[in-house]
Parts: C-alpha cells; sequence; structure tokens
C-alpha cells in the first residue's frame, strides 16, 4: 500500500492502541505525495460545504505537523459571504482547555501553547456555530482521533448545536476505532477523496 493510499489503515497491528496509530498515521500525514493536488480539492470541498452552510462564526485553527491547512480559503470564504466571522482556538494548556476567540485574516499572531500560533489579542471569546477540526485519523462513522489532549472533545462536550467538520487525508482513514467515553462524533469528515460520517450523504449531493 502506497503512502498515500486512500485503502483504510487496518488497526490490527496496533489494535487498540490510539499512541501507536497516531505514530502511524502522522508518518504517513509526513509522507504524502502529490499534497497541493490534495490540498486544492479538499479547499475546493471545503469552500462548497461552507458557502452551503451560510455560518455566522467559523471556528477554524492553525495548522501544525502536516495538517490541512484551512485559512486560505476564509477570504475567498468572506468575498462569498459577507458578515461571516471567524475565530481561532486559544489553548490554556495548564487547565487542559480551550476557548476560541475572534479573528480575521491579517490580524497579529502569536505563539501559544505547543507551539501554535493563536491570536495576540485573546480578551473577548467567540462562540463558533461551524467548527473545523483537525483529524489525524478518522472512521468512516465520523469518529476522530486527535493528538491525545482531549481539548476539541472538551470543547464540543455540551454543545450539540456545533456543526462539525473534521479535515483529514484519505491516506489516514482507519479501518476500525473503538470510541472511548469522551470522544465527540463529528457531522462530516472530508478529505481530499470525499466526504464521511453522519452528514456524508449531504455533502456529496452538493457537491
Amino acid at each position: 500500500m502506497s503512502p498515500d493510499s486512500p485503502t483504510a489503515i487496518p488497526t490490527g497491528a496496533h489494535g487498540q492502541d490510539r499512541a501507536a496509530l497516531r505514530r502511524e498515521l502522522l508518518a504517513r500525514r509526513e509522507r504524502l505525495e502529490d499534497r497541493d493536488t490534495k490540498d486544492a480539492a479538499l479547499s475546493a470541498a471545503l469552500l462548497r460545504k461552507l458557502i452551503a452552510l451560510r455560518p455566522a462564526c467559523l471556528g477554524a485553527y492553525c495548522a501544525t505537523r502536516g495538517e490541512f491547512n484551512p485559512l486560505p480559503i476564509l477570504a475567498q470564504l468572506a468575498r462569498a459571504l459577507p458578515g461571516v466571522r471567524f475565530a481561532l482556538p486559544v489553548v490554556d494548556a495548564r487547565a487542559r482547555r480551550m476557548r476560541f476567540v475572534p479573528w480575521m485574516p491579517g490580524d497579529a499572531m502569536q505563539a501559544g501553547a505547543y507551539g501554535i500560533d493563536e491570536p495576540a489579542h485573546a480578551a473577548a471569546t467567540a462562540e463558533p456555530d461551524t467548527l473545523l477540526v483537525p483529524c489525524v485519523g478518522f472512521v468512516e462513522a465520523g469518529l476522530r482521533l486527535g493528538y491525545g489532549g482531549g481539548y476539541y472533545d472538551r470543547y464540543l462536550a455540551g454543545r450539540s448545536e456545533v456543526y462539525t467538520i473534521g479535515l483529514a487525508y484519505a491516506a489516514c482513514e482507519l479501518d476500525d476505532l473503538r470510541a472511548e467515553p469522551h470522544d465527540q462524533l463529528l457531522d462530516l469528515i472530508l478529505t481530499e477523496t470525499g466526504a464521511h460520517g453522519l452528514d456524508a450523504d449531504a455533502a456529496d449531493t452538493q457537491g
């Protein structure tokens, strides 16, 4: 199987050892070939979905460790949806909590927890109605594997009204992943090759 094969990775080699799965998935993501083409396809699918959703406030993220970067399409989205607002996460590593703060393209940034960029002016708090979620891995049903910190799961607990879109590369699909009590299912997961998750059929028809 090539490093960027869309075939789901079998979990048999690691069982449900999430740490081992993360290591394999991160290595596969770093080895992805033809990333520009994959990014263009995923960007186009994401932009179509967001225009159809018409969010009032979109929560995004600053990409790290080979994640898909959603920020370049936000200027296009702002032109298509005048008045849309954006927000980015700010992490309190000591409290192990994450909140979102207002942000617009061009705003000042600074290094935050784990070396990930975040808005420099983070006094106000935003409440996104639509949230982009980076995925280390995922399964067809919409279950996401993250880095293990639990920040997104804790943030989404009790926020069932937020529409969640996971972003990943097809090479990072798993054939199975056992849900843990804290795991939050995503409404939709988009890759460069298609849609997955609870709302996948709707995304496919809109594309």
